[in-house]
């Protein structure tokens, strides 16, 4: 082959080469420009679906925006005031010039037009406040009684029912004396359709919530860690009906406001914003701009629990002139909003005690006379399975009891407690047959005497039988007696309540621990599930067992801090906290501000974690010392 011939072949092979490396080049640049048209597209449609959210804030709407309030209720000295008396050192921060106060309103509006009223059933304020790092959420209670202006006294809901949103702005910051610089309303179909938008949020529900009024309220969930899609976790933020009122329900709203900025960063953004863009912002109404939004978004995910405080305003429960209020002195509610505007002013001892209010009413007449009334909760209902730990007052009640658990001298034990309850005794024996479910029979003109003790013990079948001469407590396997009272040989050596734990620890497919410490005024309420050792979480269409057992306080069975036990390693229930280690475990204390949510650790392949009380009754060195104390329950 000729020089020329080579030459030519090593020509012609070059050029495609050159052409190659600007079709990459000409292709990146394209790739380029097409990622920034998609942004810029993107951008253009969020700023869309902004615009038609902040269509629907009247101008009425920012007129009160801009007004001051009429009122100081907190000023810096108040604040200051407040840190000194908890330590020499105290200092207050004050707010930075670009912090500000959001209003969020959870509506139940049937109109997208801001002047046809509704009833507002949240409402909360929250403190803005990036250069400080501080993010604080007041919630109020619906029923709060104040002043509303051109209305006189009332609760404070009424306000956004009279006048909408001005008025609801105008009232809340001549209560609080709070500016609220912008507003954000949420309508229920909007709340649903965001977390149906997310496939759901994963929460940790504390007890049994049951209410079967479809007209009032009405919820249907179980206790324990699980996926709570739209319908089931608006029930979840909405319910008030127990002994906790609506004071839980503010403490709802925000352990799911705290699990949803958990998870939010786990979950497949970008996949998954055009709908939750679409669900929330085609039901809500705001005077935020695109940009705030994207930067309050951007600054917020990067918050940690201990950035971020949660109040919950409590006070006496009054019934005034025949309405039920919730009654907040001045110098409480100052304290409050005082915790909210500065984040260096601390807690307030007294809101980590037992509100000795809450269980009951006071009645206040016209002449401001009060008298102290049985509460009534309506809607309150004891789970399916048998809880023999609520208090009761059994006086003149005539049991038999049988014992059909297969276990001796349980007819008798059970007999016992009934006794102790005020219950005389016709008759105790064990009888040959063996049932799961305990049960109550009663003949026909003993029917109010056996729905008192179906409720006393959480038995929820009862039937009629004209051939018994007393009401008759079947005791069957799933009966579970208070310890005091339980057959003797059930108890374990260093595990509290040995008895509820033992017996179903060998069905569980994975390691089971139990505590042997229990804070005082606590006792065990129920597991979850009844009559199966575990459920199942479903992680990614996997099945993921778990179980949860519950501890209620005494005073208030409504407040119940709970166990968790599960092989989702993974769960969004082990985030990131502070990190204390005893005896080689690594405990994980995740918070809010200074509240402890749950403490987590893991022990050769299964997650536990001990969740709080609903409104925080155990500080962290309880929930640290039930974790620290649990051992593993044998396999028998």
């Amino acid at each position: 082959m000729s020089k020329k011939n080579r030459y030519t072949l090593y020509v012609v092979e070059g050029r495609p080469k050159r052409r190659w490396k600007r079709v990459v080049l000409w292709a990146s640049i394209a790739l380029v420009v097409v990622a920034v048209a998609l942004a810029g597209g993107s951008y253009l449609w969020f700023r869309a679906q902004v615009s038609s959210a902040n269509g629907r804030v009247s101008q009425d709407i920012r007129q009160a925006l801009q007004e001051k309030p009429s009122t100081t209720l907190t000023t810096l000295a108040d604040a200051e005031s407040a840190a000194v008396a908890s330590g020499p050192t105290s200092t207050v921060d004050e707010p930075s010039p670009s912090a500000m106060n959001l209003l969020v309103i959870g509506s139940d509006r049937r109109s997208n037009d801001p002047s046809i009223g509704g009833r507002s059933d949240t409402l909360m304020v929250v403190h803005v406040d990036p250069e400080l790092n501080y993010l604080s959420v007041l919630s109020l209670p619906r029923d709060l009684r104040v002043d509303i202006p051109g209305h006189g006294k009332g609760k404070l809901n009424t306000a956004f029912a009279y006048g909408g949103a001005p008025l609801a702005i105008k009232t809340i910051e001549q209560t609080t004396g709070v500016d609220i610089n912008h507003y954000l309303e949420v309508g229920f179909t909007a709340f649903a359709d965001m977390v149906d938008s997310l496939g759901g949020v994963y929460v940790d529900v504390d007890r049994r919530y049951y209410n079967p009024d479809y007209y009032y309220e009405p919820i249907d969930l179980y206790p324990g860690f699980q996926l709570l899609k739209g319908s089931d976790a608006l029930d979840f933020v909405r319910f008030r009906h127990d002994r906790n009122m609506d004071f839980g329900r503010m403490e709802r709203q925000q352990r799911f406001m705290n699990a949803l900025r958990e998870q939010a960063m786990g979950w497949n953004l970008p996949f998954k914003l055009p709908g939750l863009i679409s669900a929330l912002f085609k039901n809500v109404a705001t005077d935020l701009d695109a940009n705030e939004i994207l930067r309050l978004a951007r600054w917020g995910v990067g918050l940690n629990g201990d950035d971020i405080r949660g109040i919950t305003l409590r006070g006496s429960i009054p019934t005034i002139n025949g309405a039920a209020y919730v009654v907040v002195s001045e110098d409480k509610l100052a304290r409050a909003v005082s915790q909210f505007l500065h984040e260096s002013v601390p807690d307030d001892p007294a809101d980590a005690t037992v509100d000795s209010t809450t269980g009951g009413d006071t009645t206040v007449g016209s002449d401001g006379s009060t008298g102290d009334t049985l509460g009534a909760y309506s809607g309150y209902a004891t789970s399916s399975t048998t809880s023999t730990t609520l208090a009761a007052d059994l006086q003149g009640l005539t049991v038999d009891v049988t014992g059909v658990s297969g276990r001796s001298g349980e007819a008798a034990a059970a007999a016992t407690w009934l006794g102790s309850l005020g219950v005389t005794i016709g008759s105790s024996a064990d009888g040959s047959e063996v049932q799961q479910h305990s049960s109550i029979a009663y003949p026909p003109s003993k029917q109010a005497d056996a729905k008192k003790l179906a409720a006393a013990t959480g038995i929820s079948q009862t039937t009629r039988n004209s051939r018994l001469a007393h009401v008759t407590l079947f005791v069957g396997k799933d009966f579970i007696l208070p310890q005091a009272f339980a057959v003797s040989g059930t108890s374990g050596a260093g595990i509290t309540d040995a008895w509820v734990w033992q017996p179903f620890a060998a069905q569980t497919p994975f390691a089971v621990e139990a505590p042997a410490y229990l804070p005082d005024g606590y006792v065990w309420t129920r597991r979850f599930p009844d009559t199966y050792a575990t459920y199942n979480i479903e992680p990614g269409g996997t099945d993921k067992p778990a179980f949860r057992m519950m501890y209620g306080a005494k005073i208030n069975f409504d407040q119940v801090f709970g166990i968790t036990e599960t092989t989702w390693l993974d769960a969004p229930a082990a985030s990131k906290g502070l990190e204390v280690t005893h005896d080689g475990v690594v405990y994980t204390v995740v918070r809010n501000d200074t509240k402890v949510e749950r403490v987590w650790w893991k022990s050769d392949g299964v997650l536990y974690f001990v969740s709080n009380t609903l409104s925080y009754w155990l500080d962290q060195e309880e929930m640290l010392k039930i974790a620290e104390s649990m051992v593993t329950v044998p396999k028998q």
